[in-house]
């Protein structure tokens, strides 16, 4: 069951022609009259399957193109992006395969995206690279409006403020930086980590940060003075990831109601943040006494890469270097819910979808996709075009009617 510990539950993947969309599109024009592309199903102690694909021309209408599966696998088409996926041999049930209906390329000289958010309603694009440098663009056409530059390493972590005007960004050179999405200028600069910032977070309308560093800490901002209002954690490894949520009354912590917070401090007093270790600990640490309030070892020990937070689901979802993804309930982390794995690619990424209990999973060779639920047997979606770039960020717009990806190839792609 997904729930073993003595080893993840295998479930399959699924891999598919990286530029399938342009085949089909060569025959919705009449380019050629058919076309195939290959698709293969993968799981561990399984026989692989290699199969294709056939895209037929029928009419002069280029929406009526036909699929036709062969060599093990069954499609059905939805529309020219996407299509159901079946495998008898893997037991897979109609995956929902998907390509970019839009990838936006060449974004940045050096062709690597190390970060990457979208703005509230999904109108602009942030993205940060190996080299420091942040570009602000238009998700229409990929334009770029804004080169941000000031900081000298890799970005780490770059989003965008509730308002969709204003921008944070962490980077390898320790720092933190806020930038205004409309002129470029950076009004604000945080110092105080003593290694690289790994990740942030945004606490309400953004008078309050957080970030994380390698330096084993996570620290509460406070924007308007520039100033640190607290450091978390001093753990001995470092905080890889985080992910901020309300506090679960649930939970089997009693809250010191005579703690005093700091007077600049905003909508801090109900949060937990959690985070994800090189240690491989999950820990969730309460924002109003600033201490750790649970912590929860992952499989093997094995160092972790992401995690994410929904306290409407009272879930966390954690995933290692070695591609271990581990779900636990919040109110009772002594045991997980499921533990599962398709490889041994870190898993760079994890965002839960507002509103329910799927989440989307970015991982180091190239995969990125979509869970559903708790009972974990395989993905229902499969977002398909990175071939075996690394996914650095994958985010979600519309509840989930819109994904964007973005990764070592340089391309933000939308599903």
């Amino acid at each position: 069951m997904p729930n073993e510990l003595s080893h993840p539950y295998r479930i399959p993947e699924v891999t598919v022609q990286s530029d399938w969309v342009e085949v089909v599109s060569d025959v919705a024009r009449r380019v050629v009259g058919s076309e195939s592309f290959w698709v293969s199903c993968y799981k561990k102690g399984a026989v692989s399957v290699h199969g294709s694909v056939k895209v037929l021309n029928v009419s002069d209408d280029p929406s009526s193109v036909e699929f036709i599966g062969k060599d093990g696998v069954d499609v059905e088409k939805i529309d020219n992006y996407s299509f159901y996926l079946s495998c008898n041999a893997m037991e897979l049930s109609r995956v929902i395969i998907k390509g970019a209906k839009s990838t936006l390329k060449n974004i940045h000289e050096t062709k690597m995206i190390t970060a990457m958010d979208i703005s509230p309603g999904g109108r602009l694009f942030v993205t940060g690279d190996n080299k420091g440098i942040l570009k602000v663009g238009d998700t229409s056409d990929g334009s770029v409006r804004r080169e941000l530059l000031g900081h000298v390493l890799d970005i780490s972590t770059c989003r965008f403020f509730p308002s969709g005007q204003v921008i944070l960004s962490g980077s390898g050179d320790f720092q933190l930086r806020i930038w205004s999405a409309l002129d470029g200028s950076n009004p604000v600069t945080l110092k105080g980590h003593i290694k690289g910032v790994t990740d942030t977070a945004i606490i309400d309308r953004g008078r309050n940060i957080l970030s994380a560093s390698r330096d084993g800490t996570i620290k509460l901002w406070d924007c308007g003075s520039s100033s640190t209002l607290s450091t978390m954690g001093h753990y001995e490894s470092s905080v890889d990831k985080i992910s901020l949520g309300t506090f679960i009354h649930d939970l089997p912590y009693t809250r010191n109601s005579d703690y005093q917070l700091d007077s600049r401090e905003v909508a801090t007093q109900d949060k937990i943040v959690v985070g994800a270790l090189g240690s491989g600990a999950v820990i969730g640490i309460d924002l109003r006494s600033k201490k750790e309030i649970f912590s929860a070892d992952s499989y093997r020990n094995v160092s972790l890469c992401s995690c994410a937070y929904s306290p409407n689901r009272n879930l966390i979802i954690a995933g290692s270097s070695q591609g271990v993804i581990e779900l636990f309930d919040i109110r009772d982390l002594s045991k997980n819910l499921s533990t599962f794995q398709r490889n041994e690619a870190a898993v760079n990424d994890l965002l839960f979808i507002e509103g329910s209990s799927d989440f989307l999973v970015a991982q180091g060779d190239g995969s990125a996709y979509r869970i559903s639920g708790i009972s974990i047997t395989q993905a229902t979606h499969e977002y398909i075009g990175f071939d075996i770039d690394p996914v650095c960020s994958i985010r979600a717009i519309d509840n989930g009617r819109e994904v964007y990806a973005a990764g070592r190839d340089g391309c933000l792609r939308n599903y």
